[in-house]
C-alpha cells in the first residue's frame, strides 16, 4: 500500500502496528522515529522496524503514524506538515480526537493529508517490549473526519486499518471524546484511584488481595505518562464523567446506608444484565 511508512513513537501501539505492516507486506520499509534511542535499538533488534532515523528525514515517508502520548501529538503534526513531501498521508492514533483536530486544523497543508484515527486496542503493558502481532484483530478503529478532510486519503486509511484486521467506524471528533471519557478514560481513573486508596492504607493485611481486585485494577498498570496526558487533554468530558460517576456512587451509598436491600438488588441486577449484554456483542 505504501513505500516507506514512518512510525513516530515505537511504543505498544506504534510497534504493534509496525509488526502488522511488515507481516502483511503493506509497505516496502518501516522506519522508526523516537526520542528514546533504547526503544529504537530494541525495535530494530526484534524486527519491529527496518531502520530508524531523525525527524529531519521524515520526507522519505509517504505514510506516517504518530503514536506518541497525546500531549505531544499536535506539535509533532505541525512539524510533520512542514517536512513531508506532497501527497503524503499522516495519521495519529491518540485516544483524544476533538482537542487535537481543533489545535492543528489551521496548520494542515493542502497537499499533506491528515486523517485522525483511534484504534480501540491495547493492553496494560507499554513500550516496544509489549508489542505483539494480532493486537488489532477484530478491534474497532474510529475515524473522526473534519471539514476539508481529503476523501481519497480517508478511504486509503480505512483500507489500511482494515488490512490490519480492524473494523472501521466513523464518528464526530467531539462525540468521540465524550463517549470515550465514559467507556475508557473514566475506568482508568477509577482503577488508578482504587489502587491509590489501598496503597495509602499502607497495611500489610492487604497482601491478601485476590483475583477480583487484580482483575478490576489491571489497567492501573498502564503508563502514567500516557494516561495523565489523556485525562488533561480531554478534561471537560473527563470531569463530566467523574461527576456523574460520583453521583451514581452516592446513590448506591444511600441505598446501602438505608439498608434498602431491594433497591440495592435492583441496582446490581441492572448492572449485571447490561454487563452480560456487552459480553455477548
Amino acid at each position: 500500500m505504501f513505500d516507506n511508512v514512518g512510525i513516530i513513537g515505537v511504543g505498544l501501539i506504534g510497534s504493534s502496528m509496525a509488526l502488522e505492516i511488515r507481516n502483511n507486506n503493506l509497505a516496502k520499509s518501516v522506519i522508526g522515529f523516537d526520542n528514546d534511542q533504547k526503544s529504537l535499538d530494541t525495535a530494530l533488534k526484534h524486527g519491529v522496524i527496518d531502520g530508524y532515523g531523525s525527524l529531519d528525514e521524515l520526507s522519505i515517508c509517504d505514510f506516517v503514524v504518530v503514536a506518541t502520548p497525546v500531549s505531544s501529538i499536535c506539535d509533532i503534526l505541525k512539524m510533520a506538515f512542514n517536512k513531508l513531501k506532497k501527497g503524503s498521508i499522516i495519521i495519529d492514533v491518540g485516544s483524544v480526537k476533538g482537542a487535537i483536530v481543533k489545535q492543528i486544523k489551521e496548520d494542515i497543508k493542502q497537499d499533506i493529508y491528515y486523517v485522525p484515527v483511534h484504534p480501540i486496542a491495547g493492553i496494560e503493558k507499554f513500550g516496544v517490549e509489549a508489542a505483539r502481532k494480532g493486537l488489532f484483530n477484530n478491534a474497532y478503529c474510529i475515524i473522526t473526519p473534519f471539514d476539508g478532510i481529503n476523501e481519497f486519503a480517508q478511504k486509503k486509511v480505512e483500507n489500511f486499518v482494515k488490512a490490519l484486521g480492524m473494523r472501521v467506524e466513523i464518528m464526530d471528533a467531539d462525540e468521540h471524546d465524550w463517549v470515550f471519557a465514559y467507556i475508557s478514560h473514566l475506568p482508568h481513573i477509577i482503577a488508578y484511584n482504587l489502587v491509590g486508596l489501598i496503597e495509602e492504607k499502607n497495611n500489610e493485611k492487604f497482601r491478601f488481595i485476590g483475583g477480583g481486585f487484580r482483575d478490576f485494577t489491571r489497567i492501573a498498570a498502564s503508563s502514567e505518562k500516557m494516561w495523565s496526558d489523556i485525562f488533561l487533554l480531554n478534561k471537560k468530558s473527563v470531569m463530566e464523567s467523574i461527576d456523574e460517576f460520583i453521583g451514581h456512587m452516592n446513590r448506591l451509598k444511600e441505598m446501602i446506608q438505608k439498608e434498602d436491600r431491594e433497591a440495592v438488588m435492583h441496582y446490581l441486577k441492572r448492572a449485571r444484565l447490561f454487563k452480560e449484554s456487552i459480553d455477548e456483542r
